[in-house]
């Protein structure tokens, strides 16, 4: 047993994952079986009421060269790009970060799957400061898979201006295609105190239009958490640090079962 759950609620097997791997998820069994304790809870209920709560994500888009590789078995190297909720700050150690549970749910959705997810996460970048170091990362990783995580801080930074966060994207977007890598946005998360909502919802909207444009997938972190807050029984708060803006281990670990069901989804699609 162990607590990584599917979108179902049934528990799989962990004797598929590497040996490191699979320790980790041993220990964090133990933990499980203590989810009566108060610590222990937060981490368990938002995770099923997470996996419970349909939300609309976009199935435009494909990812082949990442379908291609997990059919014919080979190494699928996954670059997780972005700023502090990608680096993971809130989490209670970097394992606890979406990257590294991303991982470990690929390997889960794809029996005998050898993923590695790259955390190149840097806190506090805007779009500009993340694209200046995405072709180095490119260039050195050679990822199958990017996930640009991007948008929450442009948005809260006033200097920044809708049109220029939209060229940066764009640009961004066409060095990943021309490295060959597929790519998969990531918008921002759901803040439910911001000082211009208004502008806020702008920049997730603005992500939207060029996924759209771009034929590019997208990942909508920012509907997935508004409609938990909204759902029965809601409040997106035990899924937050207690600084409200960051993500905990929760948290973290919603965005990853999710946007793992998504990466799933969209690789089903290309199935032969």
């Amino acid at each position: 047993m162990q607590i990584s759950h599917t979108a179902s609620g049934g528990d799989r097997c962990a004797s598929g994952l590497r040996p490191g791997r699979r320790a980790f998820l041993h220990a964090l069994t133990g933990l499980a079986c203590l989810a009566s304790w108060p610590g222990l809870a937060v981490e368990l209920i938002p995770r099923s009421r997470c996996a419970a709560t349909p939300v609309r994500m976009p199935a435009r888009g494909a990812l082949r060269r990442t379908a291609a590789r997990l059919r014919a078995k080979m190494p699928v190297h996954v670059l997780a790009i972005g700023s502090s909720s990608t680096q993971g700050i809130g989490a209670s150690s970097p394992a606890a970060a979406y990257p590294a549970r991303l991982e470990l749910a690929l390997e889960q959705r794809f029996p005998g799957a050898n993923v590695e997810v790259i955390n190149a996460g840097k806190a506090g970048e805007t779009a500009d400061r993340t694209l200046g170091r995405l072709n180095a990362e490119l260039d050195r990783i050679k990822p199958d898979l990017v996930l640009w995580q991007v948008g929450t801080n442009d948005a809260l930074t006033a200097s920044v201006s809708e049109p220029k966060f939209e060229a940066v994207v764009e640009r961004g977007i066409l060095s990943i295609e021309r490295h060959k890598s597929d790519v998969l946005l990531v918008d921002p998360q759901f803040i439910k105190k911001v000082q211009d909502p208004a502008r806020y919802e702008r920049f997730v909207k603005t992500l939207e239009r060029v996924a759209e444009k771009e034929h590019i997938c997208l990942f909508s972190r920012y509907h997935l958490m508004k409609t938990l807050d909204a759902a029965p029984g809601g409040g997106v708060e035990p899924l937050l640090a207690p600084d409200g803006l960051h993500m905990n281990d929760a948290g973290y670990a919603c965005v990853a079962e999710r946007l793992a069901g998504q990466i799933q989804d969209l690789v089903s699609r290309l199935d032969p």
